[in-house]
């Protein structure tokens, strides 16, 4: 059983991966000098600005700024997580890798997850031949048919279908001598009632498989053939799937998102199979949930706009500006496209044609600017009312991430309201101010009196992480970053060899949170953190909080380990901008109060750049 992969093996595999042949695979390359270019395959682009260097073993986008290894091309063009990109690069040049094994309890969970998928490859096989070939599919053929899709479209997507039968799959399942217990686990069968024995969830539907980014199978969707409820059925959550994180088609998609900088987020599996087949491969829907704060940072790393493309009945407006709220606190832009009501993309497409889309997307609007028309529409020309629809409409632009967009959505409100700008200000202060006050909690469960030693541990061989000067001590909140990672460190996910590489202690901004990094740091060891030890040596303030963070989530941290890690230092890092920005800001209104011109003007530069 595989696991942590040693840094020179890492390395040999690096050295003996020929970055221009694995890049070949994906884009059309021409030597330039010592270069090679090409179009960069993670943006649109009509000029060359792609460069590898075979010799430094290195790419660069002049154009949208990506580069790195080979590793990072990998990871970035497949979405993999690093070990993964490893691991199938160590296969391509023959490297054998020498892994730490997991242990008793991690071998037991990875087993586990490969008998999981398992059992999802051998059901989508098993829906996708009843659809494809078995004459019992027939009405299920049909139905494709009568939507406008044939075989293609089905093979595409591994489209299936599930008889309308008591136990069909599980028949299948167990000829196949897979485990009941796995297929219960995932949700494929259930147990019936008064001694029936178990049961097919899916009956009579079509079947969507959902992908991760791997291309594993790790869910399934079922739409009726008629005008049945409920209409749709999915798979509940398992240990390999979190409908919170996870896409659907984002598989299929992800290329074409990096490629156009955008993302549709439609509803409906149909929507999604639709705009993909009218020539809009860069779309996506959610699985029967709505959009996740998950699901932002997901699109985050491929697009750098969302267009939502929901109902529009007064649900799905009101799924349209939640995503948008959710969005917005990720810093993504979202747009709105849209339709004639009664119509979803699919049957928009049907009547209209793929060209009458790519124009309402051209038109597409701000989620915002929709947003403050809905609200003040609602509110009637009653002063009251209004008064309240402006508050509302302020608390929303109160969340946007450019102060720059906040004023101008301010004029605009201001405009639109006959409010004057100054009123709105005085309450975007207000609604500023909570806000703040509400982050300046624990995220992380921490005792309200929790002491901060008054000798600093000392730093271990081979790095100094040693905590940056804290005269002042931060009221800021203990983020839910600093959280993620502090968890990842304890449980052993991340070695601290990783930690003290991408900052160490720099990394935490609240003391507390740098106090509890400081003694995982000083006390970890290569196999582990052994806490119940380390804990009979620790004070009791300090011992709780360590018991505390010792029962996070397990299950978060079950995939994509180096993918939440990234997201943590880049989030974090995040945070550091974002403080310094405030510090800025903050200084460049004391220098213009003061009139100092000179400082000002630097400053605004500064700030400009940290933007």
């Amino acid at each position: 059983m595989t696991g942590q992969i040693s840094e020179s093996k890492i390395n040999e595999v690096r050295e003996q991966t020929d970055i221009v042949e694995l890049i070949s695979q994906y884009v059309s390359l021409k030597r330039s000098g010592a270069n090679h270019t090409g179009l960069c395959p993670f943006h649109a682009e009509k000029s060359p600005s792609f460069s590898v260097n075979s010799a430094r073993q290195f790419f660069h986008c002049f154009g949208c700024g990506v580069g790195g290894d080979v590793f990072s091309f990998l990871m970035k063009i497949e979405g993999l997580a690093f070990p993964d990109a490893v691991r199938r690069l160590a296969k391509q040049v023959g490297v054998e890798l020498e892994e730490r094994s997991f242990s008793p309890e991690e071998e037991l969970r990875e087993r586990q997850r490969e008998r999981l998928y398992r059992v999802n490859e051998v059901a989508a096989a098993y829906f996708h031949q009843l659809l494809m070939e078995d004459p019992l599919g027939e009405p299920a053929r049909k139905y494709m048919k009568i939507r406008g899709y044939g075989r293609k479209a089905a093979g595409e997507y591994r489209v299936g279908f599930a008889l309308d039968s008591w136990e069909g799959l599980k028949k299948h399942l167990e000829e196949q001598g897979l485990a009941a217990d796995d297929a219960r686990t995932l949700g494929l069968i259930r147990p019936g009632k008064q001694g029936r024995g178990d049961y097919d969830l899916f009956r009579g539907r079509l079947i969507f498989p959902v992908y991760d980014l791997s291309g594993r199978i790790v869910a399934f969707a079922g739409r009726v053939l008629d005008d049945g409820k409920p209409k749709y059925i999915n798979s509940p959550e398992s240990p390999i799937y979190h409908k919170g994180r996870v896409l659907f088609g984002l598989y299929q998609a992800r290329q074409a998102m990096r490629q156009s900088g955008e993302v549709l987020l439609v509803e409906g599996y149909f929507d999604q199979l639709a705009l993909y087949r009218a020539g809009f491969p860069q779309v996506v829907a959610t699985c029967g949930t709505a959009l996740t704060s998950d699901h932002a940072r997901l699109l985050k790393r491929y697009v750098q706009r969302v267009v939502l493309l929901f109902d529009q009945d007064p649900a799905g407006k009101k799924a349209t500006f939640k995503a948008m709220t959710v969005l917005q606190e990720e810093g993504v832009p979202a747009s709105v496209i849209e339709l004639p009501r009664g119509d979803d993309p699919d049957s928009f497409i049907q009547r209209y044609g793929a060209d009458a889309f790519r124009d309402r997307l051209e038109k597409a609007r701000s989620a915002m600017d929709l947003f403050i028309d809905d609200v003040l529409a609602e509110a009637g020309n009653g002063i009251e009312q209004k008064v309240r629809a402006a508050e509302q409409i302020v608390e929303q632009i109160s969340g946007l991430s450019s102060e720059l967009e906040q004023d101008l959505y301010l004029k605009d409100l201001a405009q639109r309201s006959d409010i004057d700008l100054e009123q709105l200000k005085q309450v975007k202060r207000k609604v500023t101010g909570r806000r703040q006050q509400q982050k300046n909690h624990y995220s992380a469960p921490l005792p309200e009196d929790y002491p901060l030693p008054e000798v600093p541990f000392a730093p271990l061989e081979g790095g100094d992480y040693s905590a940056p000067d804290r005269q002042v001590e931060s009221k800021t909140a203990w983020s839910r970053s600093e959280e993620t990672l502090l968890c990842l460190l304890l449980q052993n996910y991340v070695d601290r060899e990783k930690v003290i590489a991408a900052g160490g202690l720099s990394l935490f901004n609240h003391p507390a949170a740098q106090d509890v990094a400081q003694t995982l740091l000083a006390y970890s060891t290569d196999s582990g953190f052994d806490l119940q030890s380390i804990i009979e040596k620790l004070d009791p303030d300090k011992a709780s909080v360590l018991m505390a963070l010792s029962g996070c989530d397990q299950g978060q941290f079950s995939e994509n380990v180096d993918v939440i890690f990234t997201d943590c230092l880049k989030a974090l890092q995040q945070e550091q901008n974002k403080r310094q920005r405030e510090e800025s800001l903050n200084r460049i209104r004391q220098f213009e109060q003061d009139k100092d011109t000179k400082n000002s003007n630097d400053l605004l530069k500064e700030f400009t750049n940290l933007k």
